[in-house]
């Protein structure tokens, strides 16, 4: 039984740039849907365990560098998870520094006013710099650490403080789109569609295929723009998990390529340019007691990158 049997629909996409050339309602959808699109990743530092707030401090900027600079020969675009005081701000000014193009800021503690007013501070300072667009929560509704009424309120205090060409989203897994808030909320979609956790059964190349359609049946239901911001398939974690197996899947992924429009519609498209993830965070095994949850990066914690890190690096060559 599929996940979301109401999204069983006739669709039809176009995997090429449009006619019609790039979105302009924001900047970010212009960059998207570019002829060039960026090739964004999810990222969080490889060195910092960000369950302890003094590691937060601790964190070098001199990590942050070697990290970035190690993801900018295959990525130009970041996709962030929440905001810190003492690392965002070093982030984002690395990132200027290195010339990406895009960056998805994000809030993970969407009933915190620092954190919402840090996002909108740093979307302010740098609303010149790079392509933004503001993700407000993660899995939240759906794991039961906020309520809709919740993610109301953030969206709120934030369409207050942010410049108005930045658009929001938030993100749930796909499961979460079930309910009408989500599939609502915001200017664009953003689920986390695993193949690894909903269709164990895939193989890397169908495992592939089937996280597009249902992006694609998201898009076509809700008319709305969807960013596929986590889909992948781990190197390790579980038996026919491997270096190998993940390079085939990102391969099959990207091979359509990182836009695909509705034939029928102007303002549903999918993008499917973002990696998950950056680096492989062992701290997250020992949060979930989950081994894969370690296992989705494309470098490991000492910048080597896997097979798949190819994939991206190769894209547009």
């Amino acid at each position: 039984m599929r996940i979301l049997s109401l999204l069983l629909l006739a669709v039809t996409f176009n995997p090429l740039w449009a006619e019609e050339g790039p979105d302009k309602r924001f900047a970010l959808f212009a960059a998207l849907t570019d002829k060039t699109p960026p090739r964004l990743v999810t990222f969080a530092p490889s060195q910092l365990d960000p369950r302890s707030d003094a590691n937060q401090r601790r964190l070098k900027t001199s990590s942050i560098r070697d990290d970035l600079t190690a993801l900018r020969g295959a990525f130009d675009g970041l996709v962030l998870y929440g905001y810190h005081e003492a690392v965002s701000p070093r982030l984002l000014a690395v990132a200027k520094e290195l010339k990406f193009r895009v960056v998805l800021l994000a809030v993970w503690d969407i009933k915190s006013a620092v954190e919402l007013d840090g996002v909108a501070d740093l979307a302010n300072a740098h609303q010149n710099d790079f392509a933004l667009g503001v993700l407000v929560g993660n899995e939240g509704i759906t794991f039961n650490r906020y309520e809709a009424a919740d993610l109301a309120f953030a969206e709120a205090r934030l369409r207050r403080k942010l410049p108005k060409g930045i658009p929001l989203g938030t993100s749930e897994p796909l499961v979460g789109y079930k309910h009408e808030f989500i599939r609502n909320f915001g200017d664009f979609l953003a689920p986390n569609i695993h193949p690894f956790f909903d269709r164990p059964k895939l193989t890397a190349e169908p495992a592939a295929a089937w996280a597009r359609e249902e992006a694609a049946n998201l898009a076509k239901l809700t008319q709305k723009p969807v960013i596929l911001k986590e889909t992948g398939f781990p190197h390790d974690g579980k038996p026919g998990y491997t270096p190998e197996t993940q390079k085939e899947f990102w391969a099959a992924y990207v091979k359509p390529g990182l836009l695909a429009r509705p034939t029928d519609s102007a303002n549903a498209w999918v993008f499917h340019g973002v990696a998950f993830e950056a680096y492989d965070l062992p701290w997250k095994s020992e949060e979930s007691k989950l081994p894969v949850e370690k296992s989705w990066g494309m470098l490991n914690p000492a910048r080597k990158p896997y097979p798949a890190f190819a994939v991206w690096e190769g894209i547009g060559k």
